[in-house]
C-alpha cells in the first residue's frame, strides 16, 4: 500500500507450477497514507474492501511491505554470539542506529552473506526496525478489511524476490545466479527506491528522496496553476528541458549516481559491473526521463515488468496492460514470499 496506489496480487499453486491467479490495482485514497503513516485509516480500508469483494481471491492471507518512509535499515556488526545474545544485542542496535525504543519497535535482521568486513571474527547483519505504532496501523486496516495479515516485512525484501525470481509466462523461473549485476529503479510518488543485487546476492538499498510529486511540484512552479494542469504538464511528451523539469531530472541522476560510485567503492567492483538498469514504477512512464536517465548514466533503462519473459523492453509503444504490470514489482516480491526462496 503505497501513498499513490495499492497493488494486490496472488498466485497459486497448479500441478506443480505457480501461477498467477488475479491481480488488482487502485488508487490510495487522498491523504491517507503520508510520510510512511495511516492518517486515515476508514477510507483506506473501505478501499480495500471493496478490492477483496470485486476481484477473486482463493485465500485471504496476505503479506504486506513497509515502504522507505516507514522503516529504518542499517548494516551492523556483531561478534558470534548465541541466538539469545543476538536478539539483545540487535535491541541495543536499535536504539544506537535508529530513532526508536527498543520496546516501541518492532525490528529483525538477516545475516548479509557477500559481506567484506575486516575482521573475520565478526559477521554483518542487516537490521531493519520500524516503529509498533505504525506497523500496527498496517495491520489494523488490513484486518479491518477481513484480511489475515500472515506477515509484514519490508519493500528492499519485496524488490529483491522479485528481482530473483522472475515470474514469466505463468510459471515460476529462478534467476540463473551469476555474477551480473542489476540495478532496480522504483520510482514512485514521494520517492523513489533504488536497489542493486549481484547474482542471487543483495549488495545495497537506497531510499532517494525523489518522486513524482517533485517532479509536480516543479510544473507548479512553471506556468501552471494547479497541481492538476501540473501532473497533467508532467505526462505530457517533449523534452524535460520544455516542460521545466531538468532540474528534479538532475536530483534524480546525481543521486543514482552517487549511490553507485557509494557501493562500487564499498564492493571494491567497477561500475562497468553494472549491465542493466530496470526502472519501474509510475515514474517509469514520465516523457523523456528514461533517455535523460541513458544520457546521464550511460546505461539504457529498461521498462521492468515482472510477469513477463522479457526481462526490459523499451518505454513506449506497449499495451496498457503491460505498462500496468511496472507497478508491480514489490506486490509481485510479496506474493512469492512462500513460494520460493
Amino acid at each position: 500500500m503505497g501513498s499513490a496506489r495499492i497493488k494486490i496480487i496472488q498466485f497459486k499453486n497448479s500441478r506443480g507450477r505457480l501461477e498467477l491467479f488475479s491481480r488488482a490495482i487502485t488508487q490510495t485514497p487522498l491523504g491517507t497514507i503520508e510520510e510512511g503513516k495511516i492518517n486515515d485509516p476508514g477510507p483506506l480500508t473501505e478501499e480495500l474492501k471493496q478490492l477483496k469483494q470485486k476481484y477473486s481471491w482463493h485465500s485471504n492471507r496476505v503479506n504486506l511491505c513497509l515502504g522507505s518512509q516507514a522503516f529504518f535499515m542499517r548494516r551492523v556488526q556483531l561478534p558470534p554470539m548465541t541466538e539469545a545474545e543476538k536478539t539483545r544485542a540487535m535491541q541495543f542496535e536499535v536504539e544506537r542506529h535508529f530513532p526508536l525504543k527498543a520496546r516501541e519497535a518492532v525490528f529483525d535482521y538477516c545475516p548479509v552473506e557477500n559481506s567484506k568486513i575486516p575482521s573475520p571474527s565478526a559477521r554483518e547483519y542487516l537490521l531493519a526496525a520500524a516503529s509498533k505504532e505504525t506497523a500496527d496501523s498496517y495491520s489494523a486496516v488490513v484486518e479491518s478489511a477481513g484480511f489475515n495479515l500472515q506477515s509484514i516485512e519490508i519493500l528492499p525484501l519485496s524488490l529483491l524476490r522479485s528481482i530473483l525470481n522472475r515470474v514469466t509466462a505463468g510459471r515460476g523461473q529462478p534467476a540463473k545466479k551469476n555474477a551480473s549485476c542489476c540495478v532496480l529503479l522504483d520510482l514512485g510518488f514521494k520517492d523513489s527506491s533504488l536497489l542493486i543485487a549481484r547474482g542471487r546476492e543483495y549488495q545495497i538499498y537506497r531510499s532517494l528522496k525523489t518522486g513524482i510529486d517533485h517532479f509536480c511540484r516543479d510544473a507548479v512552479k512553471g506556468d501552471c496553476t494547479d497541481y492538476q494542469s501540473a501532473h497533467r504538464k508532467v505526462y505530457t511528451k517533449g523534452s524535460l528541458d520544455e516542460r521545466g523539469l531538468t532540474k528534479t531530472a538532475d536530483q534524480l541522476a546525481a543521486k543514482i549516481i552517487q549511490s553507485l560510485n557509494y557501493w562500487t567503492e564499498q564492493s571494491s567492483l567497477s561500475g562497468s559491473e553494472v549491465h542493466s538498469l530496470e526502472i519501474c514504477g509510475g515514474g517509469a512512464f514520465i516523457p523523456g526521463l528514461a533517455a535523460y536517465l541513458e544520457q546521464k548514466l550511460s546505461i539504457k533503462p529498461r521498462l521492468y515488468n515482472p510477469l513477463s519473459t522479457f526481462t526490459g523492453t523499451s518505454l513506449s509503444g506497449q499495451p496498457e496492460t503491460y505498462r500496468e504490470e511496472a507497478f508491480f514489482p514489490a506486490a509481485q516480491g510479496l506474493a512469492l514470499r512462500g513460494w520460493v526462496k
